[in-house]
């Protein structure tokens, strides 16, 4: 990817700007008013859905999900939040949920560890523990077991992409390979490697080169399951680079461009006259395999 970007007459990357691209809260003052209306908007939605809240699915008190069911038989949409790795809560989204329980359609929020109490692996790794427990639980939850489509925002964009290259049967050899069936990710970044040279993340994510390579979706083969991409039309260069780069990569569809930006994009998913909506909801239509 271009965005290191060289000082001048330096092989080194330019900071400064990598910071006013990937630095969303500096360049995005009112964020803690969006948070805070998320957070209140899912309070209230909580009101209103039937759900099974907090439900530990490994050995951490991060490793939680909320599972929202819907009609007995329907799809299950997976929701992974975003907040750079570090930050952020399932409860903050509950409000996403609404238009697709309304639809017949199970919800799932899925939380994981955050850094730098855990390392970026980690949270890969308990985002794969939590959906390999909510496919061993759709019984109990009511939704079909073969047709699971996972939507993440941002850092849960990044985790959403790294579910679709698991190797499910490695990870518990009575695992289907298509045990996602598809995937929606949105502003995610895909490269990691800008962010060994980003101070603002870098403090807590102490990545290297080489673990960059084991974590970065765009470094690695095209997965066998179809991802679908979208980004903000007011995000940074930074931002729509990642999926433009990762689209070309794998040869995706362009990805979806929203009129957002990187956090304004999240009421769009709750959306039902947006494009981003429609494209959500057309993965949970696809008949199961």
């Amino acid at each position: 990817m271009a965005d290191t970007k060289a000082q001048s007459g330096e092989n080194l990357p330019d900071v400064d700007w990598l910071e006013s691209q990937y630095n969303v809260r500096s360049y995005l003052p009112d964020h803690p008013k969006t948070f805070a209306r998320w957070a209140e908007q899912s309070r209230y939605a909580r009101f209103d859905l039937d759900g099974f809240w907090n439900q530990y699915f490994g050995e951490s008190e991060a490793e939680t999900v909320d599972v929202i069911p819907g009609k007995p038989g329907k799809p299950l949409l997976i929701y992974i939040h975003g907040g750079y790795w570090r930050s952020l809560d399932k409860y903050d989204f509950t409000f996403l949920a609404k238009p697709y329980v309304a639809r017949g359609y199970s919800v799932a929020l899925l939380n994981y560890g955050l850094i730098p109490r855990v390392t970026i692996e980690d949270s890969v790794r308990q985002t794969l523990r939590g959906i390999e427990w909510l496919y061993r639980q759709a019984d109990r939850f009511g939704f079909d077991a073969n047709q699971i489509v996972v939507c993440g925002h941002s850092a849960g964009g990044h985790l959403g992409v790294m579910s679709a290259l698991a190797f499910w049967p490695l990870w518990a050899s009575d695992l289907p390979q298509d045990l996602v069936k598809s995937v929606v990710a949105i502003s995610g970044i895909y490269d990691l490697s800008p962010l060994v040279h980003t101070p603002f993340i870098q403090k807590d994510l102490k990545l290297n080169q080489k673990r960059t390579r084991m974590v970065s979706p765009a470094l690695m083969p095209k997965p066998t399951i179809p991802v679908h991409l979208a980004f903000g039309t007011k995000e940074t260069d930074a931002f729509k680079e990642q999926s433009a780069y990762l689209a070309s990569h794998w040869g995706l569809n362009p990805p979806l461009q929203v009129n957002a930006d990187h956090l304004s994009i999240c009421d769009s998913i709750a959306d039902p006259n947006s494009e981003l909506f429609m494209l959500i909801q057309n993965q949970l239509l696809l008949p199961s395999h």
